[in-house]
């Protein structure tokens, strides 16, 4: 593959330029900012363009953007003429910007698209008529300076196994792994994957497992519960037994109540023989009205005056605080007030400068009519800057057209070669009849031998003859093609030139003509009358510069309408003016009612809005607890005059009753004593006629509505049914049951845990008989665990086979690194010593990072990055045409190299080594070598020489500034 040409439509500086290439070795020198990279870049998206897949915005890819779309924006399209090792020529044309209309077309026979054969990332990439893709072009065969040591081999790692192990085919080792991982992956998986084989087969391995476990289980527990039945039913007798035993007990110590309580009958009722006793005279109101004073004097509460700060106090210090809020608020109201006035007085300035209320703007006419003229001038002026395009000399393209048809029917074609055939059969009738005569005639065999060998010689000669001949007139047929080719492909070339010639010439002639309408349409607009293009250009350069005064001017009011429109803000003159004049006067009615000496106070502090607000919340929260402390207080007042009146009641009462009893004396407390000692003599008194009295009482409680005989057959009543019940227990079963603490609960709780205890036990019996039938089976179990073990162990054996196969790949992996390294090293080392003066001479390439070694006569090993920086330059180019080569060699194309300032740091003998190895490259390979330095430059003029190579030098003149 080499380029013929690439055309920049919009691309960088340039729009519509074409850059013509020969097809072995081209140098592209100019100065600095001539558009070298560009032409470089343009190079490299004419043939790739860019990708327009999933994540096409990548990083590399928005720098790229950055730095080559169009100075003046627009359209981005760049293009490319490259002819195919077969003969093919294809136009590549790539809109970089729409991603869209990009397509690679026939360039000779009837526009043949073939864009959907180089399809890549969802876009044309003329790369994989190559093998590779643009990535990977871009990599090794299109160089910038910058990136001449910086090889990515992560870019590059999956073309270089591909190119080594497969000659270009699609498939590699490193893509087997892939595949390899990806079914171990679904067939095996990891433990970590709970959907994959091998964790549902431990999985099920743990889950037989469990089964088996828990069919044990429920063996066991089988056992187990039939031996809790057989528990269950003795606690439950023996619940009952001792629910019985405690119900004999009680019967039993009820017969002794009963009898005791006849005893104690008989024995009260001889204290009485004259009935009941009668109520002592002592208990009288007195008594209980002393008992109650008493009281009350001992609970009276104790007196004890609050202290601390007053009501009247507290309210002194809420009048305070809340005169000094007003008068901070009446100082914040007239500073805003006054604020308010000077924006009234700035609003009213500015709005003086603009009396119809509109910002100064320019119409949308006038907006074109300057644009128009900008772009008039623009390209004037572009145009002016070139030379005129002189007329076309020599011969027309139907002069070589013509040329050309003649020659074509001068080609004379080749003679056929001769015909064997009546030759062959004459010579086979011959030796037919001599076999015959061999065969029939005994005397005339020798005859006949010698006639069928004269026949099958003749036959083999008449067959050879023809080959031998076609074979010479093939050959000279191929010379004469050869001539003719060579004739004609130069005629082609003629025509082909001439015909850019006249591109060439009719582009400058449209854009002379456009250049000059445009101009005298712009001055006609903007009302200029002069009709020299000349003078036309000088008058709408002054008319520009009037237009730029008067936008400096409208520039400053509209800043000033901007500094109106910011203090207007959402409101109008009239509400501004009218906000001014109500703060004013909400300013007044606050200093009105303001403390005067507190009013000017905080106007010294000059308070801002916020410390106003930080006033008024700390005001609030000083009131609030002033308030609850003035609170508290009238609380604390109320409470200690409630506890005065309490204590001088009790002493009243105190008094009252001393008085009633005939006690009298001054202090409060020896009244108390006195009716102390008064009570307790009448508590003695009282007490004895109590006992008698409660001892009748008990005399009744003992036999309540009954006669002491109805209390005495009671009794022998409960003893009788104490002993029946006695006699239906165990022996000694009453005796073990007396020492405890024998109540009814009792009775009642153990009857309860008896009915429980059966209760239980009928339960159990019942879940016994459902677990027997539904009781797992053991055997089964361990099938099913034997089953699953079995499966794991084929998973788990299928993982080791894959993960050995795995291994074996990797390891032909490596052969494949290897058989690279030797690869990339026979190409350097080839030119080596050439570049390197004689420095180094042998290398050695680590595949999987592209590092190399270099070495000398004295067989050192270096890094060839460490180098100078020239020497690893050097190096590392050979690097990159054995990568374009091994990469590209299975696809029958040759890789075209595009360096950009290859040899920038190279001495001067090392330089023209360069130089020289890459024209003999360019022999087979087109290399594009873009550089600045002119020494280059005098190289080329000095080796370039025919048809195949070329010098092409730039200028700034091109370039916009």
């Amino acid at each position: 593959m080499r380029f013929e040409s690439v055309k920049a439509h919009a691309f960088g500086p340039f729009r519509n330029e074409t850059l013509e290439l020969a097809s072995g070795m081209n140098v592209i020198h100019g100065p600095n900012e001539a558009g070298k990279s560009s032409w470089h870049a343009a190079l490299y998206a004419g043939l790739c363009g860019v990708r327009r897949g999933k994540g096409a915005s990548r990083k590399d890819d928005q720098e790229f953007a950055a730095r080559h779309r169009p100075w003046n924006g627009g359209a981005w399209e760049v293009g490319a003429v490259v002819v195919l090792d077969a003969g093919r020529k294809v136009e590549l044309r790539h809109d970089l910007a729409g991603k869209v209309a990009s397509s690679a077309r026939d360039a000779e026979f009837a526009g043949r698209d073939y864009s959907n054969q180089i399809i890549n990332d969802g876009a044309p990439d003329g790369s994989v008529w190559l093998g590779i893709n643009r990535h990977a072009f871009l990599g090794t065969a299109c160089v910038r300076q910058a990136d001449m040591v910086e090889i990515r081999p992560d870019m590059l790692q999956e073309d270089m196994q591909r190119a080594a192990a497969t000659a270009g085919a699609d498939e590699t080792a490193a893509g087997a792994l892939a595949l390899l991982d990806s079914y171990r992956r679904d067939v095996v998986g990891s433990k970590r994957a709970p959907t994959k084989p091998l964790r549902q087969s431990e999985t099920r391995v743990g889950q037989a497992r469990i089964a088996w476990s828990e069919a044990r289980a429920a063996h066991k527990s089988c056992l187990q519960h039939r031996a809790d039945v057989d528990r269950r039913e003795q606690d439950a007798r023996a619940a009952q037994r001792k629910a019985d035993a405690v119900a004999a007990a009680l019967a039993e110590e009820d017969a002794v109540r009963a009898e005791r309580r006849l005893e104690r009958a008989k024995e009260l009722d001889s204290e009485f023989p004259e009935g009941a006793p009668r109520p002592s005279r002592e208990r009288d109101e007195v008594a209980k009205q002393i008992t109650t004073v008493l009281t009350t004097w001992k609970q009276r509460p104790a007196l004890t005056e609050p202290d601390g700060r007053t009501v009247e106090e507290y309210d002194r210090l809420i009048a305070e605080a809340d005169a000094r809020l007003i008068a901070a608020r009446a100082a914040v109201a007239e500073r805003e007030a006054q604020e308010a006035a000077r924006r009234l007085g700035r609003v009213n300035e500015l709005s003086g400068r603009f009396p119809q209320d509109r910002p100064p703007r320019f119409s949308a006419a006038d907006e074109e009519l300057t644009l128009r003229a900008h772009e008039a001038l623009k390209d004037w002026e572009d145009w002016s800057s070139h030379a005129s395009p002189g007329e076309l000399s020599g011969r027309s393209m139907e002069d070589i057209e013509q040329e050309l048809t003649e020659f074509d029917k001068s080609a004379a074609p080749s003679p056929s070669p001769p015909r064997a055939l009546p030759l062959v059969a004459a010579s086979g009738l011959v030796a037919v009849a001599g076999i015959s005569i061999a065969a029939f005639l005994p005397d005339l065999r020798l005859a006949g031998i010698a006639l069928a060998v004269t026949g099958i010689a003749g036959a083999a000669g008449a067959l050879l003859w023809p080959a031998v001949t076609r074979a010479r007139q093939q050959a000279r047929a191929a010379r004469e093609q050869a001539v003719f080719n060579a004739g004609r492909n130069g005629i082609i070339q003629r025509l082909e030139a001439r015909r850019r010639e006249e591109i060439r010439y009719q582009v400058e002639l449209e854009r002379r003509s456009h250049a000059l309408q445009n101009l005298a349409d712009a001055a006609r607009a903007c009302g200029i009358g002069a009709t020299e293009p000349s003078e036309q250009a000088r008058a709408l350069r002054d008319w520009q510069e009037g237009r730029r005064e008067k936008l400096q001017k409208n520039d400053e009011l509209g800043a000033l309408w901007d500094e109106l429109q910011q203090r207007l803000g959402e409101s109008s003159l009239g509400e501004i003016a009218t906000e001014a004049e109500r703060l004013r006067q909400d300013a007044a009615s606050l200093a009105a009612s303001a403390d005067v000496e507190m009013l000017a106070d905080a106007r010294r502090q000059n308070l801002a809005r916020e410390r106003l607000d930080e006033l008024d919340r700390e005001t609030q929260e000083n009131r609030i607890a002033w308030e609850r402390a003035r609170t508290e207080r009238r609380g604390a007042d109320g409470r200690f005059q409630a506890a005065c009146r309490q204590v001088e009641a009790a002493e009243g009462k105190l008094r009252a009753a001393a008085a009633a009893v005939q006690i009298h004396a001054d202090d409060a407390e020896t009244l108390a004593d006195a009716l102390g000692e008064w009570q307790a003599r009448r508590d003695r008194s009282i007490a004895h006629a109590e006992a008698r009295s409660r001892r009748w009482d008990e005399l009744q409680q003992l036999l309540g509505e009954n006669s002491r005989e109805e209390v005495e057959l009671d009794a022998n009543r409960k003893r009788a049914h104490a002993n029946d019940l006695a006699q239906q227990l165990e022996p000694g079963a009453l005796v073990r049951a007396k020492p405890e603490p024998l109540t009814h609960d009792l009775l009642e709780s153990l009857r309860a845990t008896a009915r429980d205890a059966e209760e239980v036990w009928n339960v159990k019996r019942g879940q016994l008989a459902e677990l027997e039938t539904s009781l797992p089976s053991v055997a089964d179990a361990e099938d099913d665990l034997a089953e699953a073990q079995r499966e794991m162990e084929r998973v788990r054996q299928l993982d080791k086979t894959l993960e050995r196969t795995i291994e074996f790949l990797k390891a032909a992996q490596e052969k494949v690194h290897k058989n690279i390294a030797l690869a990339l090293k026979k190409t350097v080392t080839e030119r080596l010593s050439q570049v390197t003066g004689g420095r180094y001479t042998d290398c050695w390439i680590d595949p999987a990072n592209l590092r190399v070694e270099v070495a000398g006569a004295g067989g050192r090993r270096r890094n060839a990055a460490l180098l100078s920086h020239g020497t690893a330059e050097q190096v590392y180019l050979l690097l990159r045409l054995a990568l374009a080569r091994h990469l590209t060699a299975g696809s029958g194309e040759t890789c075209p190299l595009i360096l950009d300032d290859a040899v920038g740091a190279s001495d001067g003998e090392r330089k023209r080594a360069v130089l020289d190895t890459l024209l003999v490259v360019s022999e087979l390979t087109q290399v594009i070598l873009f550089t600045h330095e002119n020494d280059v430059r005098d190289w080329a003029r000095e080796r370039l020489a025919g048809a195949a190579n070329r010098l092409v030098e730039l200028d700034r003149s091109g370039i916009p500034a």
